[in-house]
This record gives C-alpha cells, structure tokens and sequence, in this order.
C-alpha cells in the first residue's frame, strides 16, 4: 500500500513544473568524481535496487568531476534497468555531472542549481597539448614538438572517437546537432539555469518542497537443497 501510495505521488508530481519532490530510500548519492572505479561501485548500488520493489531510484547529484568513461557506463547501467533514474541536481554541476543529469530518465533540479557543459576528459588518455613555443624575446626558432609515436596515434584516435560519440548522446538530450554542441564547447561551454532547462524541454521540473516516505521492504529467500549420495562397500567378515 505504502509503495503505491508513492508512485501515484511521483506520477502525478512529475505532471507539473513546480515539483514536490516525494524521495524515498531508494536514493544514491553521487558526490565525488564520475570516473570509472567510482562510477562501477554507483552501477552496482543502482542494479541491487533495482531488483527491489517496482519504484523510481533518485540519484543525488552534486559532482562536477569526471570522465567520459565513467558517465557513458553509468548512462548504459541506467539504460539497462527496468525501474526510471530520476537526477535530481541539487547544486551546480559541471563537466561530468552535468552529462550524467541529462542521460537520466527523468531530471529534476533544485531552485538554486545548474548544468554547466564543458569539456569532460577521456580517462587514461590526455588531450595533446600544443607545441611548446620559445618566449619572444628569445630569437631562437620555436622549439620543435616531439613527433607522436605510433602508439600514441593509435590512442589519440581512440580518444577522438570515443568521446565524439559520447558527445553525440549528449547532443540528442539537449535537442541540439553534434556540430554546435562541439562548437560551444570548443568557445569555453555554456550553461542553464534550472529554469531555461525547463523551457528547453531538458529538464522536467524544479523543485520546491521535499517529502519523505520510506517504502515497505520486500524480502525474497532463497532455499537450495542438495542431495548427497555415498556408496558403501562392505568388506567380507572373517571367521
């Protein structure tokens, strides 16, 4: 009863712009870095609740470090999942954060938060930085950039590729092309309050009262039975 009792309550507080938000304890919080080790242990909380009871799972998010890798394998656990991940950005999130909150089912944000979209690093692999340069007073030639070896090609490729398909899957959520999405980025970012995400359809409410309500434990038990045989040989007595 308590389990219907909130759904009915989030379908229809999702109905409107002003939100009361109704949370339970299905929640995880996401605080520190997106990486990759950190975003592993955040998918393995999320598929334990989600074969709990049938209801939404708010994330908590307030990161604003990360990387690609870490965002696209939480995005694909999320995916994966029969229950709806609900973001709920309860600050300014940036970078990494900002990319998690739109790849949700659902996302709601606190009156004072933000998304801030810049850059988000490739794990394991740096952006090339530019050529070092000599300072103009000295009349030397430029000093001459160390030539990239085959590996490094390889994994520069890599890099490119892959995040050119993690920004296509932010691209579609923020209703915009690829192209002026990796423009804006290329200018330094942009960002949205939570009220012009509202108008931009990438958020679906803003918050303005928090309810609580725990829901009802469900428990399951699991019963295995095992049969054991042993053969016996019985030894000839002797008289």
């Amino acid at each position: 009863m308590i389990r219907l009792v909130v759904l009915v309550a989030v379908i229809f507080a999702f109905s409107s712009e002003a939100l009361a938000l109704h949370l339970t304890d299905r929640q995880v919080t996401i605080s520190g870095p997106i990486d990759v080790v950190n975003a592993q242990k955040t998918s393995a909380k999320l598929l334990v609740m989600d074969s709990g009871a049938k209801a939404p799972i708010y994330l908590m998010l307030s990161s604003t470090k990360g990387s690609a890798q870490g965002v696209l394998l939480l995005a694909d656990t999320i995916r994966s999942m029969d229950n709806p991940v609900v973001a709920v950005v309860q600050v300014q999130v940036h970078g990494a954060g900002a990319a998690l909150a739109v790849l949700t089912d659902r996302l709601v944000m606190y009156r004072s938060s933000g998304l801030v979209f810049t850059e988000v690093e490739y794990q394991g692999v740096k952006k090339p930085e530019p050529p070092k340069t000599r300072p103009a007073k000295d009349a030397k030639a430029p000093t001459a950039a160390k030539a990239p070896t085959a590996a490094d090609k390889l994994l520069q490729s890599v890099r490119t590729a892959y995040l050119e398909r993690f920004w296509d899957r932010i691209a579609g959520r923020l209703k915009l092309k690829a192209p002026d999405l990796k423009a804006k980025l290329e200018a330094g970012g942009f960002s949205y309050t939570p009220i012009q995400a509202l108008r931009k359809k990438i958020a679906r409410s803003v918050v303005e009262k928090l309810r609580y309500s725990k829901l009802a434990e469900e428990k399951s038990e699991t019963k295995i039975t095992t049969t054991r045989k042993r053969d016996r040989t019985a030894s000839p007595s002797k008289d």
